[in-house]
């Protein structure tokens, strides 16, 4: 159940082989099952490239020395959060939204949504 990643611009694919302690990956690191190995962001030490080898995992996308951390999100409007909630909610009318795990589903997903609304308006 991989996600096909598209790469941000500019970050080189790296053999493990060549994968330094210090460096940042660019992308999240996924077994052949779709799990999650390794965040974006992690910066390598030498246990992780132990484990690269360990898994089988033969590149990876490194973020590359001249880019700075990831620009913060701008802070969502209180009416952008409200429609990306009613959007959620909407999707999961049929679960019991007094279960704490779909209580906590619905908050995650309420800010990604607002999110992807206030890009998608932003961009046209």
């Amino acid at each position: 159940m991989s996600r096909p990643a598209v790469p941000p611009r500019g970050t080189p694919q790296v053999s493990v082989d060549d994968l330094e302690p210090g460096m940042l990956l660019a992308d999240e690191v996924r077994d052949q099952q779709g799990r999650l190995l390794m965040p974006a962001g992690t910066e390598l030490t030498d246990r992780h490239l132990r484990a690269f080898q360990l898994w089988g995992i033969l590149t990876v996308r490194i973020r590359a020395m001249h880019e700075g951390p990831e620009p913060a999100d701008p802070p969502l409007t209180p009416e952008q959060l409200s429609e990306g909630e009613a959007l959620v909610r909407a999707r999961l009318r049929e679960t019991d939204a007094a279960h704490p795990f779909i209580a906590e589903l619905v908050r995650l997903c309420t800010g990604r949504e607002a999110r992807r609304l206030a890009q998608e308006r932003q961009h046209g």
